[in-house]
């Protein structure tokens, strides 16, 4: 690609130098070399040599008008070519004296050097004696004859006719070179020659258009004369310099080129004519065929251009259809590869795609199951059951999640949205995982953490229960030893006995309602009751530790929650709070219900965590304890069962001042274990 646009770029500087040397060389007759190289001005060696030259001297002819004449008035030398000559002066900064002569003096004078220029057609017999400028103005020389005259219709039908011509007029060097047996009636000036054709001397008058024109015009001749429409040529007009000036012509060339750029002998004809006509060579032949061959290369570029971009877009294209089959293929296979089950739903329910796992959990193939609707198949996956969160996720735009039973396995729904390119969800992907080992490991480690729990708890059971059966024991013998004796002392015996026996029973009830596995659903629980008993658990190790308790809770608060969630939340919380604060402390739990949330405030006056480990403390299988002393997963265990039950949990700490937990259960909320 890059070498192509290296090679483009040079054909177009390539065509661009061409068509601009051909436009130079029809605009100013200059190739582009020479065009910048005219550009510049005049050297210090050519101002010397007009400074030494002096004055320039221009003769010409002095009755040539509107060329050049002597004005019959006024006696100033006038003209087109003057004007511009004076224009001239003014461009070379060094004046040009006028000689007004007879034209075969005006030949002569500029032969011997007496005149340094003189304007005319170039030649080959004239090129013997002068050097040739760039030309400065275009004209033609035209047949003048009578309106009567029908012989004569171009210049091939003047043989053996008697024409008049301006001697020394390049006219006739011209027709001599083309028609014989010319009688020529040479004069002095145009004039004479048409008031020869006037008196009917001369078939006809051969010359320069504009001084034609001019005297016709002037000698009241339109009526009697006409002229030919076909000119004899047309031809540009230089100054001639003697042979030894080279450097004249150089300096005259400058000026004429700046002159050009100026379009200086436009507006010097337009002064004289009021319009812009055939005095300046208009080039509209050449002109047209450069714009024709522009056109025609910019079309061909073009056309090249255009040919390459869509041959290399169409490689583009076809290279990133390739990849992006590839893609698709990989993403597919991949797709087709996990064993969650994948399907790509429209907002008509309607199955866009499906992966292989899916397919085979039904027992369908792909075809079957692409372009039907969910529904259909409902009766396998319960679809008609979770397209309350398909519909949720295509109008709200977030993920959500949901997990249902399906043939004795837990699954787990999840809903991703998908975007066009406009940003609209026009599709949703819902990945269905089979979670049920995940639900199983995460009953077992609740039961795991219970029943290490529990252990825990059974050292200080044992401690609680020995004290009552002691005191049985001890009763027991003084009844026995008391048979029928005393009366008053049985009785206490009995009551001591009494009361112990019941000691015992709450405390065994204790722990066996802590113990048991209560149902996964919301009951009814008076909370202050719940917290007081769970402590009751563990209250002979705090006693031991000289940890006070204190709780903050009304008594008439009953709410609807799930007690087994409860359980493990708050046993993991003292658990930790009794290992921070094993100098002994405070442990408090504050509770307050608010607006159909429950929130608890639980906190400790321990050893504290350290900052960096606050945000791993819910993390499975951390622990900042020595080996041995815990596993890691009360935390965990208990940041998951407050999230069960649609709440949030947050911890703060100063080490050596303490720990605290925020805890808020919506009352309303969503219970997962209510879904499930």
């Amino acid at each position: 690609m890059k070498r192509k646009s290296i090679f483009v770029t040079i054909i177009l500087i390539l065509f661009t130098t061409i068509f601009l040397d051909v436009y130079l060389k029809i605009e100013y007759d200059a190739s582009i070399f020479e065009y910048l190289q005219k550009s510049h001005k005049l050297t210090n060696e050519e101002r010397k040599w007009l400074e030494k030259h002096g004055s320039i001297i221009y003769g010409a002819d002095q009755n040539a008008p509107p060329l050049r004449y002597v004005d019959e008035e006024s006696k100033q030398y006038k003209g087109i070519v003057v004007d511009y000559l004076r224009a001239l002066s003014i461009e070379l900064g060094t004046e040009i004296e006028f000689k007004p002569l007879v034209w075969d003096q005006a030949l002569e004078s500029l032969k011997k050097g007496e005149t340094d220029i003189c304007d005319m057609y170039p030649s080959e017999n004239r090129g013997k004696y002068y050097l040739f400028s760039d030309p400065i103005y275009n004209q033609k020389a035209v047949i003048l004859v009578s309106k009567d005259e029908q012989d004569i219709v171009n210049y091939t039908h003047l043989k053996d006719k008697t024409i008049a011509a301006q001697s020394g007029d390049y006219v006739v060097e011209f027709l001599s070179s083309k028609v014989s047996d010319i009688n020529y009636k040479l004069t002095v000036d145009y004039e004479n020659a048409i008031l020869h054709l006037r008196e009917g001397k001369v078939d006809a008058v051969v010359g320069d258009e504009p001084v034609i024109s001019y005297f016709v015009e002037k000698l009241g001749l339109k009526e009697h004369f006409k002229i030919l429409d076909k000119p004899i040529y047309e031809k540009e007009s230089i100054l001639a310099v003697p042979k030894s000036e080279e450097m004249l012509l150089e300096i005259l060339n400058k000026g004429i080129y700046n002159l050009n750029r100026k379009n200086t002998m436009v507006k010097i004809y337009q002064k004289w004519f009021g319009v812009s006509a055939p005095f300046i060579k208009e080039n509209i032949s050449e002109k047209i065929t450069l714009i024709i061959s522009i056109f025609i290369t910019i079309i061909l570029l073009a056309s090249y251009l255009f040919y390459s971009w869509n041959k290399r877009l169409k490689e583009e294209v076809e290279k990133r259809t390739e990849e992006l089959n590839i893609s698709r293929a990989d993403l597919q296979t991949t797709f087709d590869g996990l064993t969650h089950l994948m399907i790509v739903l429209n907002k008509e329910y309607n199955i866009i795609n499906v992966n292989k796992s899916f397919c085979k959990l039904i027992k369908k193939n792909k075809k079957e199951v692409i372009g039907k609707n969910c529904r259909d198949i409902s009766q396998n996956i319960y679809m008609d059951i979770n397209l309350v969160i398909i519909n949720k996720t295509f109008i709200e735009g977030k993920s959500l999640q949901n997990e249902f039973e399906y043939k004795d396995r837990i699954f787990e729904m999840s809903t991703f949205p998908l975007e066009d390119k406009i940003k609209t969800i026009d599709r949703v992907l819902v990945m269905i995982k089979d979670i049920t080992k995940v639900k199983i490991s995460e009953r077992q480690l609740l039961q795991s953490n219970k029943m290490a729990a529990i252990g825990q708890l059974a050292s200080g059971v044992a401690h609680e229960i020995r004290n009552p059966l002691g005191l049985i024991r001890n009763y027991s013998y003084i009844l026995k030893m008391n048979k029928n004796k005393d009366e008053e002392k049985t009785e206490k015996a009995i009551s001591v006995i009494e009361s112990s026996v019941n000691k015992a029973s709450d405390i065994i009830d204790n722990l066996l309602n802590f113990s048991r596995i209560s149902s996964n659903k919301r009951e009814e629980v008076n909370i202050r009751n719940f917290i007081v008993n769970i402590i009751k658990l563990e209250y002979k190790v705090m006693e031991k530790q000289n940890i006070r308790v204190e709780v903050e809770c009304d008594d008439k608060i009953i709410c609807n929650i799930n007690q087994e969630s409860l359980k493990h939340i708050f046993i993991n919380l003292i658990s930790n709070s009794i290992d921070a604060m094993t100098n002994g402390g405070v442990f408090k739990v504050a509770c307050n219900k608010k607006d159909n949330v429950l929130i608890f405030i639980c906190s400790d006056t321990g050893s504290g965590i350290r900052q960096e480990d606050l945000e791993n403390i819910f993390n499975p299988f951390f622990t900042t304890k020595v080996p041995g002393k815990g596993t890691g997963l009360g935390l965990y265990v208990t940041y998951n069962e407050v999230k069960k039950l649609g709440g949030e949990i947050r911890v703060s700490s100063e080490l050596e001042e303490g720990t605290t937990f925020y805890i808020t259960l919506p009352l309303d909320g969503d219970d997962i274990n209510e879904k499930k």
